[in-house]
């Protein structure tokens, strides 16, 4: 298949996936769970096609870091390269350890979107066991979820093994969930704030509303002391390409400002949904909680350096909560009458918002 046609398969597939659920949803009445939906088969070997359809894929800019990549394993000498502890150890040594078993390029592709697509799945099943195929639905009908998967492989996938770490921490299996933990920042470093952001949710704040606060103060701190805090967060060395992203460089593509207001405006949807089900409802779940707490924690980091060449780097590192923020009460909490129905058009919205603009806008 033509590279250029990869992302446009995507988009017609998610489409008829979620077009098919989302109808049903809607034509339905009253809260009820399909309980077909219960078996995991069907989300499972979707995301095992997809990890087989994109990892197979070919070499071009057109998948932006995938030439990298490609270039980086395929000239490693596995004879000479030694891993650098101080960085990303775990990932320097898949790497090695894919070459030196001889894995051709696309086998080792293969394996890191198996990683990043199966690692998802599994946070979905434990966090949304009675509707897993709704659950996986919105994962990979997010805005992020191909580019990521194609592009920022590196994060992508450290980020999803963070989402199932939480999935382990929230349910008190400490030893899996550190081990993850220790996993995905040793594939990404930057993971470290979404992984400090669990666990301040785990241990120490139980109002969401002071996150809620924080998250609104980030936007005029932005507004008003983005640059200096951009600069300190560079100085800090965060990651490894931070003094590289914090740099002032053309923001076209985004917005004209440079303040990113269409990356806020849908940074925003989870913390309205959030809002309504953690304050407007007064709906309490722990494990709930502590999900918008990350996200938002995370989210108001990006936000204070929105600012940022590539800041889209830093806004994954609350995005790929993006979609258990929204789906988690739709499945898990009765938030409204009509749930089902409401389920529907709400995921036929999120998919079409996608589509819209990964065909128009980001694509």
């Amino acid at each position: 298949m033509r590279p250029e046609l990869y992302q446009t398969v995507y988009l017609i597939v998610i489409a008829v996936l979620s077009s098919g659920l989302g109808l049903r949803r809607v034509a339905s009445t009253g809260y009820t769970i399909q309980e077909e939906n219960r078996s995991s088969l069907w989300p499972l070997l979707l995301c095992l096609v997809y990890a087989a359809w994109i990892g197979l894929r070919p070499v071009s800019y057109v998948f932006g870091d995938t030439i990298n990549y490609a270039f980086e394993y395929q000239t490693m000498d596995v004879r000479s390269v030694r891993v650098d502890w101080r960085y990303e150890w775990l990932w320097q040594w898949l790497m090695m350890g894919c070459k030196g078993a001889g894995l051709s390029l696309k086998a080792f592709f293969t394996l890191v979107a198996a990683g990043y697509v199966l690692s998802a799945f599994w946070a979905v099943k434990r966090l949304m066991p009675s509707d897993v195929l709704l659950g996986v639905l919105f994962v990979v009908s997010s805005l992020m979820f191909f580019t990521f998967s194609v592009n920022g492989l590196r994060n992508g996938l450290a980020c999803h093994i963070v989402l199932l770490a939480i999935c382990f921490l929230l349910d008190d299996k400490w030893i899996p969930g550190g081990l993850l933990c220790l996993a995905a920042f040793g594939i990404h470093r930057s993971t470290a704030l979404p992984i400090a952001a669990a666990l301040a949710g785990i241990f120490f704040i139980r109002d969401f509303r002071y996150i809620l606060a924080f998250w609104v103060a980030s936007i005029f701190i932005s507004l008003f002391a983005g640059g200096a805090v951009t600069s300190f967060f560079s100085s800090l060395g965060f990651d490894d390409r931070m003094s590289n992203y914090t740099v002032a460089q053309d923001m076209s593509m985004f917005s004209q400002s440079g303040f990113r207001w269409d990356f806020l405006l849908y940074s925003t949807m989870p913390v309205v949904m959030a809002w309504y089900v953690c304050i407007r409802r007064g709906i309490s779940d722990n494990w709930y909680d502590v999900i918008c707490t990350v996200y938002c924690l995370c989210n108001a980091f990006w936000i204070m350096v929105i600012r940022s060449a590539f800041s889209n780097r830093f806004a994954y590192l609350s995005w790929f909560l993006y979609p258990i923020v929204i789906a988690y009460p739709l499945v898990n909490l009765p938030v409204w009458e009509n749930q089902d129905r409401l389920t529907g058009w709400i995921l036929l919205a999120y998919t079409g918002f996608t589509i819209f603009m990964l065909a128009f806008f980001w694509g």
